[in-house]
């Protein structure tokens, strides 16, 4: 009888030890991290044998120093090990292709992915502190430039991410955990205070904001815009390139003829339509122009777009129509 009891005893022991590391197993902890409102999280399976290892996925760049975020779409392949949501967040972490010279990296080169997890409609993405090396200096507020590029630069790295998740998966909110340590895989959310907004605390979970990112509407007030500041560089950028039968000058030409065009004074663009499938686009605005002392107030105008590697551009026809040039 007392050997039997002892054997229970072990059991007991042995049973309460197992309960014990698995409630402070820091992997397990950081798989769950608990947020307010928020139900347990769950890990995302890997790419199962079975499922076809190659997926068309679009990325999110900055476009040029602009405000604006511009996709880029890529075939890629996905490893058996992993999940497609890790796989496309790596990619993007790797930044834009060599080709897409206007298309600009936002999270600094040493960021790794750590983590992913999901909650309902909620993707929970788990980098290290490189995240916080991307080269804004402590001083950034003592600094004209940087008052306006710090806090843009930061909001547009967190917004690549969610657009690049609500684009390829079905997803509708994305929250962003911290890991100083990877061995441990201790997390923890990302603070109000990388923002630069004057704010702390933990973040919000962050949704896609379509402001930021370059639609037809966006695209042609950056190019109105452009028009507006005479900045010729960017403008013809996003003048359309190929066009065999709609040549774009050279670069001093293009500013030489441009330049002795009406004056924007000030614009609005409607949303824009594009028909389903296709690459084309119109968009109406209202133009207000100077011409010496004249002024001359244009409504209703419709705008031609084509998009030329993801991004949509103005034929070079149209800014001649726009500025009332010749042909």
């Amino acid at each position: 009888m007392k050997r039997k009891w002892l054997v229970l005893l072990g059991l007991l022991s042995l049973f309460l030890l197992s309960a014990c590391a698995a409630a402070t197993n820091p992997l397990t902890q950081a798989m769950s991290t608990p947020i307010p409102g928020i139900p347990k999280t769950e890990p995302i399976s890997a790419n199962p044998a079975e499922q076809t290892n190659q997926l068309e996925i679009s990325l999110f760049f900055r476009y040029q120093q602009t405000g604006l975020l511009a996709c880029e779409t890529r075939t890629i392949n996905i490893p058996k090990e992993e999940s497609a949501e890790e796989t496309v967040i790596r990619q993007l972490l790797a930044g834009p292709q060599a080709s897409h010279t206007d298309l600009r990296r936002l999270f600094p080169h040493n960021t790794v992915l750590v983590d992913t997890t999901v909650s309902g409609d909620i993707l929970m993405v788990t980098l290290n502190e490189a995240l916080l090396n991307d080269g804004i200096p402590d001083n950034w507020s003592d600094d004209p430039a940087w008052r306006t590029e710090a806090p843009l630069r930061r909001k547009l790295t967190m917004q690549s991410l969610v657009a690049t998740i609500t684009e390829n998966f079905s997803y509708s909110y994305v929250q962003v955990f911290l890991v100083s340590d990877q061995a441990s895989h201790v997390s923890t959310r990302l603070d109000s205070a990388y923002f630069l907004a004057g704010s702390s605390g933990p973040a919000e979970l962050f949704y896609r904001d379509e402001s930021l990112l370059m639609t037809m509407q966006n695209a042609t007030l950056t190019i109105l815009d452009a028009w507006y500041r005479r900045d010729y560089p960017l403008l013809y950028e996003l003048t359309l390139s190929n066009a065999k039968s709609d040549v774009r000058h050279a670069y001093e030409t293009f500013v030489g003829e441009l330049d002795s065009g009406l004056s924007l004074t000030s614009f609005t663009a409607s949303s824009g339509h594009s028909p389903v499938g296709s690459n084309r686009a119109t968009v109406i605005v209202d133009l207000s122009c100077q011409n010496g002392t004249q002024e001359i107030i244009r409504s209703s105008i419709p705008i031609r777009l084509i998009c030329e590697d993801g991004i949509w551009k103005v034929p070079y026809s149209e800014l001649q129509r726009l500025m009332l040039l010749p042909d």
